[in-house]
């Protein structure tokens, strides 16, 4: 089968594409080192049957699955996180509130002293 090389191609992705090795298409089409291939150019893919479209679709949408659990699993723990991070603010909140509070007075203040006569001191 001929393919024509497209942008963004590269020897790895079109050999994956079509499940054959990389060293089986570079020596089929003669690919010389630094094996170069570019925009437009045919190159012969030896395969013995017809790779079938939804082959490659589902393998991608199982890549997708996979990723789009990982991202929600990453989602799920860092909503934990924040939710953990919430209730300490709160707590700390609560704590500096009681701080800033005046204290109540534990006991009232003694009462003045009494003043003293000025006067000459009384005989005991």
């Amino acid at each position: 089968m001929n393919y024509v090389v497209r942008s963004g191609d590269t020897l790895n992705s079109i050999a994956a594409r079509f499940g054959v090795p990389v060293q089986e298409l570079i020596r089929v089409n003669n690919i010389a080192y630094p094996y170069y291939i570019y925009v437009g150019q045919n190159l012969y893919i030896p395969v013995t049957t017809t790779p079938t479209p939804t082959d490659e679709v589902d393998r991608r949408l199982d890549r997708l699955e996979r990723r789009v659990d990982a991202l929600r699993d990453d989602y799920t723990k860092l909503n934990d996180r924040v939710d953990r991070v919430e209730s300490r603010i709160t707590r700390l909140e609560t704590r500096v509130t009681r701080l800033e509070r005046p204290a109540p007075p534990s006991t009232p203040p003694p009462p003045p002293p009494r003043p003293r006569p000025t006067g000459t001191p009384q005989p005991r």
